[in-house]
């Protein structure tokens, strides 16, 4: 297969992933070696916004939208790719957020660029298609969550599970040292 055809195949594979109704997930195609065709090429803005998509970042997403805005499949789909990226960015806050995984409406809104009035519509929507779970507090105006769907990390998101895994072994450690302290105690 040439260059040409390769290049041919990345676009498609990368659109498609963007438009695809229930696709969570663009770590995957993000590592496959088919967009080697279109790297440092004119339609490098795919990966890029492949790599936005995959850690929610709306802002990129938002820099991004004059240059895919010319094809036209992605500017039909406009709606449809706005809710994906703040459903995204909302998964990737969660991930973040480790053990303390309770957001505040306010944080969501300045992260996703969405009115507060719509995130509990939001996180609605995501608890619906399986992506996170938890429970809505209207009342705090928070999102407590304690599951969101594994899907392909990349380097930073890796770097977070690291530092999270580290604290874990700290604590635990911590709690080790402390129970030996205190079986003196309790044995005597």
């Amino acid at each position: 297969m040439g260059l040409k055809e390769k290049a041919e195949r990345a676009f498609n594979l990368g659109l498609a992933a963007l438009l695809a109704e229930n696709v969570y997930n663009f770590g995957e195609i993000l590592q496959h070696p088919v967009l080697d065709a279109i790297k440092n090429t004119r339609e490098q803005w795919l990966i890029d916004l492949l790599q936005a998509f995959n850690i929610g970042d709306v802002e990129k997403y938002e820099s991004l939208k004059s240059v895919f805005q010319i094809q036209p499949d992605l500017r039909m789909a406009e709606i449809i790719l706005k809710r994906k990226i703040t459903l995204l960015c909302l998964m990737d806050m969660i991930f973040a957020a480790g053990g303390a995984r309770a957001l505040s409406f306010n944080d969501v809104s300045k992260r996703t660029k969405l009115p507060i009035e719509q995130i509990e519509l939001l996180a609605m929507q995501a608890l619906s298609l399986g992506l996170i779970r938890g429970s809505i507090d209207q009342v705090d105006e928070k999102l407590n969550m304690h599951w969101v769907k594994p899907r392909v990390l990349d380097l930073r998101q890796v770097a977070t599970l690291k530092k999270r895994l580290d604290q874990w072994t700290n604590d635990v450690k911590h709690m080790s040292t402390l129970v030996e302290h205190q079986a003196v105690d309790i044995l005597s």
